[in-house]
């Protein structure tokens, strides 16, 4: 008897942020029980599995952010007859479909076979949006199991769907403790100044780049040699080079680009920050707590089950606050700081990736 099929929709697998290395780790470990594909809305031409078992098919689109009418009129035309796009791609029949993140992937499921949403994120965005909220609901009806990965993700979920509460279940993202250790111990390509200030992600206005370069430059007016290494792309690239000329900051604040092994950067790093507007459960702070780093963000989804009442953690929503805290911590002494090394290693241990594929492969076998 072969194994039986699994078919995984994303908005993207090529950009190569947190939520894609979850699933090529998901996907890896499922393999060796299912046949894997995977459905991207949205491919970027970066970064993609090389693992032979997992199968990624066509994407449905490339690049659709560099619009052009084209583009314009065929993305309407999915939002209104989606299933006619996925079966351009495949017609293939799967035991198992899901939905790897909340909205437009959950549209591609077909409603005759076992369907799971996973949602990596809060979301209370659908509240100022009638149509999507609807249509989302809609979906949720035929999912046989919703995948929440923090706290506040399922809260959200439970106050926008009260209906679908019973079929909510809260399934902690999972790393491999083991590799992202390994490959700290590689050597960074770019210099790097120890004890700087780290931003791993995407650079663009939901992650927050802005207010991380205005409270970084608030940094700087008291502490004039700390550094800050950016480590990412986007469409704020020139912002950052334009405001980094503007303010003087040219021996402070570096943009490294898409590093594919950011782990030498955190292990030499005093803390990752992280001012993003919104997020599921940001991949990047438990690695760095796995790698004995703190973070600093804003209250985003995670945070409260990874800051570990400031042992391992400062969240704040107030930049003067976020700025006071960084100059106090980095004005002390390492063995003085708030956050200890080896607290955040043992906090992090309930996220390993051995306890995610064991939960998933239960929910899978259940339903």
């Amino acid at each position: 008897m072969g194994k039986k099929k699994v078919l995984f929709i994303t908005w993207s697998f090529s950009m190569g942020g947190g939520a894609e290395k979850i699933l090529e780790n998901i996907s890896k470990e499922l393999s060796n029980e299912y046949d894997i594909d995977i459905l991207e809305i949205n491919h970027h031409g970066t970064v993609c599995s090389d693992d032979e078992n997992i199968n990624v098919l066509e994407p449905v689109f490339k690049n659709l952010e560099n619009t052009s009418l084209f583009k314009n009129i065929k993305w309407k035309l999915f939002l209104l007859f989606p299933k006619f796009f996925r079966n351009r791609i495949t017609r293939k029949k799967y035991d198992y479909e899901i939905a790897f993140n909340y909205l437009y992937p959950v549209y591609l499921l077909n409603d005759d076979v076992k369907t799971i949403s996973w949602n990596h994120g809060t979301i209370y965005n659908l509240k100022n949006h009638k149509i999507s909220r609807i249509r989302q609901g809609k979906k949720l009806r035929f999912v046989n199991k919703i995948i929440a990965i923090s706290e506040k993700t399922e809260e959200s979920i439970k106050e926008i769907y009260p209906e679908y509460k019973k079929k909510i279940e809260i399934v902690y993202n999972g790393y491999d403790f083991n590799d992202i250790n390994a490959k700290s111990l590689e050597n960074a390509e770019i210099k790097f100044e120890e004890d700087s200030l780290i931003y791993i992600g995407r650079i663009e206005e939901s992650k927050g780049i802005k207010r991380l370069l205005e409270v970084f430059k608030n940094v700087v007016e008291k502490i004039p040699d700390k550094k800050l290494y950016l480590l990412g792309k986007g469409d704020l690239e020139e912002y950052v080079s334009k405001f980094i000329l503007d303010n003087k900051l040219e021996n402070n604040v570096f943009m490294l680009g898409y590093v594919k092994n950011p782990y030498p950067y955190i292990k030499k790093s005093s803390y990752v920050i992280l001012l993003s507007e919104a997020e599921g459960f940001p991949t990047v702070l438990v690695e760095s707590l796995a790698l004995g780093k703190g973070f600093i963000s804003t209250p985003v989804g995670g945070t409260n089950e990874l800051y570990n009442s400031q042992k391992c953690g400062f969240v704040s929503d107030n930049n003067e606050e976020i700025t006071n805290y960084i100059v106090e911590e980095l004005s002390k002494n390492k063995e003085n700081r708030i956050i200890k090394s080896e607290v955040c290693r043992k906090h992090v241990d309930k996220f390993s990736l051995d306890k995610q594929i064991t939960s998933i492969k239960k929910i899978i076998k259940e339903l």
